[in-house]
């Protein structure tokens, strides 16, 4: 969709992009129509979109044969999404949920929930995510069955959660993603091809679940140690770990050879994975 026909669509509407929800809606027809090849989607597919704005990705999802969930917080851009996708809805193709995706808990939104356990095969994620809610989003996938995620983050984001260089730090995140996920950095874009422009660039990130990845009570413990281990990252973290009443993880860490002076950042996911064996 053009940036004229976009911004005519909102004002039909009474709309304008909103920051406070960083709507940057995607406006490269091309890229556009790539998007669901590159993700993988399937005819009769299950995925969910955080943050359709007006709709052009949903559009592309649709036509790639998805039974689509969308979950947008902007009461008017909900209101246009019904209007546009009335006849998908009807089908019982396209399901929207209005209201914010990120409950407590690490949880989601009710409603994404329960669409989500009722879905016979795992759900794929696809989204042009709003970039305020990233790291909170991402933090609530390890544990979940899925086919898979192609989110579109600001790079910086997509870059840490996919790894570290060897130059950085493993931050608790990136750990829960690594053992749960074959993390792939995707495509990068720039500026241009968002209405309204962003300061920022941005970065496809892939996820494929791993086949050997954690329970999910397994999950729920390591998240929790992570917690523990990273509050103070500076501070070691065997002495963390002790004072925080997770002697046990420290025990085990230092059997693995984790040495006295070593801080949370500098250990690797796998190291997090024997240290949980060992403890259960």
């Amino acid at each position: 969709m053009k940036v004229g026909d976009l911004r005519a669509l909102l004002e039909a509407h009474g709309l304008a992009p909103q920051g406070r929800f960083g709507q940057n809606f995607l406006i490269d027809p091309a890229l556009l129509a790539a998007i669901p090849q590159d993700a993988g989607v399937q005819d009769g597919e299950a995925v969910l979109e955080v943050g359709p704005g007006v709709g052009s990705l949903s559009r592309s999802l649709l036509d790639a044969g998805a039974r689509l969930c969308a979950v947008e917080i902007d009461h008017g851009l909900a209101a246009l999404l019904r209007q546009r996708f009335s006849a998908d809805i009807n089908e019982g193709c396209f399901q929207l949920v209005e209201g914010d995706a990120l409950a407590s808990h690490e949880r989601f939104h009710p409603e994404v929930e329960a669409w989500w356990a009722q879905q016979a095969t795992p759900p794929r994620l696809v989204a042009n995510l709003p970039y305020a809610i990233s790291g909170p989003f991402l933090a609530r996938l390890p544990g979940r069955p899925m086919l898979g995620a192609t989110l579109l983050l600001q790079r910086e984001v997509a870059q840490k959660a996919a790894g570290p260089s060897t130059q950085e730090e493993w931050s608790p995140l990136a750990i829960r993603l690594a053992l749960a996920f074959h993390t792939k950095l995707g495509r990068k874009l720039p500026p241009e091809v968002f209405w309204p422009r962003p300061s920022i660039q941005s970065a496809f990130l892939h996820l494929e679940p791993k086949a050997d990845a954690l329970a999910p009570e397994q999950e729920t413990r390591l998240a929790a140690v992570l917690k523990a281990a990273y509050a103070q990252r500076r501070k070691r973290v065997l002495g963390r770990l002790r004072a925080s009443q997770a002697g046990d993880w420290a025990d085990a860490l230092t059997a693995l050879g984790v040495e006295e002076g070593a801080r949370p950042g500098a250990l690797a996911p796998e190291i997090w994975r024997e240290a949980l064996k060992r403890l259960s």
